[in-house]
């Protein structure tokens, strides 16, 4: 009896101490230390412009420990695109690799930690620099061996770009085979690229008192942003003068109160075999025609002009550039 009592609680203590996790509360001030090396692990593999660490704490009674890294920009569809970015251009460097499993075994390593006890958190903050946004979130942990994660990338509304582009075929000087052409298939090409059809479409005076300009321009090696400012009838094609300005015309000269209109674009540049894809975002947004409102005073047109306006022109946009970046 007594050395069934005894082979019972071997397995009891055992069966505990397997499912125990380390108290790792003594250890804060060697992980903050560490997690400035992560920093500099960062920048050194080239995402250091991007993407940084934001702080380091513990969890689940100290047992756990907690790293969170924030992305450098404060647009939820910037974020969405660098986030993609960086794994694009991580695989391609490092075939057969996940940036988020590079991510976390560096992290276990550095901090010195069992990897069951860890876990990273992306975020990017809010525009007033006071917490996260909710708009984004990438976590990353283990569990039973394995890498799993869990992301939103864009839960701020926006339309979607899903733009591929296939690079011409041209033949060899020898023989018969085919090469795809090679030029103007890095990033920075392209996003130029975009940055001028931008400014050929949308720098063009429509309406009287208007001049848009394409504004903010934001690159980098992973995602292309900007805005465009002060446009008329571009996306809500329908929208006339009132006939209070109709009076003011027919007595004292030009008047326009057309709604103003705001465009905000995000890209992604994504290599392939064939060329390339772009992926991102665009923003319509209206506001006063009497007056140019502040950034705060421009509405989404999502959802009162979605259906009707935005989505269609989306399409027939990402038809037109992908027409001009393909000639």
């Amino acid at each position: 009896m007594c050395k069934k009592k005894l082979l019972f609680l071997i397995v009891i203590f055992f069966s505990c101490s397997l499912g125990a996790q380390d108290f790792l509360g003594d250890d804060l001030p060697f992980f903050q230390k560490k997690s400035q090396l992560f920093d500099h692990w960062l920048k050194t593999n080239g995402m250091g412009e991007v993407l940084k660490v934001d702080k380091i704490q513990l969890a689940k009674e100290e047992t756990d420990l907690e790293l969170f890294l924030l992305l450098n920009t404060t647009n939820p569809d910037t974020a969405a695109a660098i986030w993609t970015g960086l794994k694009a251009q991580f695989s391609k460097n490092n075939i057969g690799q996940t940036l988020e499993k590079t991510l976390y075994d560096t992290f276990v390593r550095m901090m010195e930690i069992p990897s069951k006890q860890g876990n990273i958190q992306v975020y990017f903050p809010k525009a007033d620099g006071i917490g996260h946004s909710l708009c984004f979130y990438v976590w990353i942990w283990e569990e039973t061996g394995k890498i799993e994660q869990e992301s939103k990338l864009n839960a701020c509304r926006a339309q979607l770009l899903n733009i591929p582009i296939t690079l011409p075929e041209v033949k060899q000087v020898s023989g018969n085979a085919t090469l795809r052409v090679a030029t103007n298939t890095d990033a920075k090409a392209v996003f130029d690229n975009i940055i001028q059809y931008a400014k050929k479409r949308y720098e063009v005076i429509k309406c009287h008192n208007r001049s848009p300009k394409v504004q903010s321009i934001q690159q980098n090696d992973y995602s292309l942003s900007f805005v465009v400012n002060d446009l008329c009838q571009e996306v809500l094609s329908n929208e006339q003068k009132s006939l209070w300005c109709d009076f003011v015309e027919l007595w004292w000269g030009p008047c326009n109160d057309i709604r103003r209109e705001r465009l905000e674009f995000t890209f992604n540049f994504i290599p392939t075999q064939e060329g390339y894809f772009l992926n991102g975002s665009l923003t319509g947004k209206f506001g006063s025609g009497v007056y140019r409102p502040r950034i705060s005073g421009y509405m989404d047109m999502e959802p009162n002009f979605e259906e009707d306006f935005l989505i269609p022109y989306v399409q027939d946009f990402q038809n037109d550039l992908r027409q001009y970046l393909e000639h």
